[in-house]
């Protein structure tokens, strides 16, 4: 499936989240060559309609608009030029120039990075991708996976926390025994030790699986997306926000030979893009969002709540050190070094940001209405 919108799209009333986007790295580009141009592809294994397609078509119209024609990006949404899990490789190899994807997706070329995949440790999404922007910037290990895989990251974006989408409503942690949840990354593991039944299916499947009974529920889905983009409502009528916190991240990158082939006023032009789609998004600008995905939620007839700090506690006592345990075992044996160094890190990093987050999770946003 290949689009493209004719005019830019207004970000600030249809992005789903506030995310940071990296703005520090060091520039390498060519000098401005007059009369250069460059025509560039980008794969996403969103909808159009996703809040993540409308953040890169809104990129991509400031780019085009600022380069004044220099520059041309082709958007090709759902997995229609390079399938969701081959989005990096077809960055690195060149069938596409830009790619959605995530460490989530890739745990051995990203071992650290992939840290974002262990529930219960960050619950402000937000906050989380502040702190892999600063990691990205800062800290030469985390940097050093994006250019062994031949990647440029030009930002990136969260997922918000990750929403248990049921029939009936699962109001407590006992609820989870017995259900057959899909899920993604470390979810399911949490899900196992968690009583549940989990299942590893795409997200663009849940909808017909709920409706024959392949499954009962799903997880790792944020609320934005499943309303908005996958009307998971239609055959989910409870969304329940378990606050198990963040789960993954999403990040666009680009082939690094090519963003090092462009002028330096190019990349100035991208960054600068980069920070007016993603970045400084709050206040009326998350209101706009968040009232958008509420009232879809309400269309859609969904029942909204939350679980208690003391039923999210029974779920987190579960799972215990067994995710963070996990990721340190695969992320060593990866190959990285100094694991436990880089997660107080990254600890340290994630209360930083999370003491400047205002983030108000979705669900609370809307039971607040």
């Amino acid at each position: 499936m290949k689009t493209r919108r004719a005019k830019a799209l207004a970000v600030a009333s249809t992005l789903a989240v506030a995310a940071m986007v990296v703005t520090g790295c060091s520039s390498s580009g060519a000098d401005s060559a007059e009369g250069e141009t460059f025509d560039l592809t980008w794969t996403s294994y969103t909808t159009p309609e996703g809040y993540y397609s409308m953040a890169m078509d809104e990129w991509i119209e400031i780019v085009e608009e600022r380069t004044e024609g220099r520059v041309t990006i082709e958007p090709f949404y759902m997995g229609s030029l390079c399938a969701t899990m081959d989005g990096l490789a077809c960055t690195k190899d060149g069938r596409a120039d830009i790619a959605y994807t995530s460490a989530a997706f890739h745990p051995a070329e990203f071992p650290l990075a992939n840290v974002v995949t262990v529930p219960f440790v960050a619950k402000d999404p937000v906050a989380q991708t502040a702190t892999a922007m600063s990691l990205y910037e800062n800290n030469e290990a985390y940097a050093a996976e994006f250019e062994a895989q031949g990647v440029h990251a030009l930002y990136f974006a969260p997922v918000t926390t990750s929403i248990l989408g049921t029939k009936e409503k699962a109001e407590k942690f006992e609820d989870l025994k017995g259900l057959s949840v899909r899920s993604t990354a470390r979810m399911l593991k949490a899900l196992e030790l968690g009583g549940a039944k989990p299942s590893a299916i795409a997200v663009s499947e849940i909808y017909e699986s709920i409706e024959n009974g392949v499954i009962d529920a799903w997880s790792s889905t944020g609320l934005e997306s499943a309303v908005t983009e996958w009307n998971l409502g239609e055959v989910t009528s409870h969304m329940t926000d378990t606050k198990s916190g963040s789960f993954i991240n999403v990040v666009a990158v680009m082939n690094d030979e090519v963003w090092k082939s462009l002028p330096d006023d190019i990349q100035k032009i991208m960054i600068e893009a980069s920070e007016e789609v993603w970045g400084n998004l709050e206040g009326k600008y998350l209101d706009a969002i968040f009232d958008e995905t509420c009232d879809r939620a309400a269309e859609q007839g969904v029942t909204l709540s939350s679980w208690s700090d003391a039923e999210s506690a029974k779920w987190e006592a579960a799972v215990g050190d067994t995710l963070v345990n996990d990721w340190k075992a695969e992320a060593t044996a990866a190959g990285a070094s100094d694991v436990e160094g880089f997660y107080a890190d990254y600890l340290a990093e994630l209360e930083a940001a999370t003491d400047k987050s205002d983030y108000v999770a979705p669900v609370e946003y809307c039971l607040a209405r």
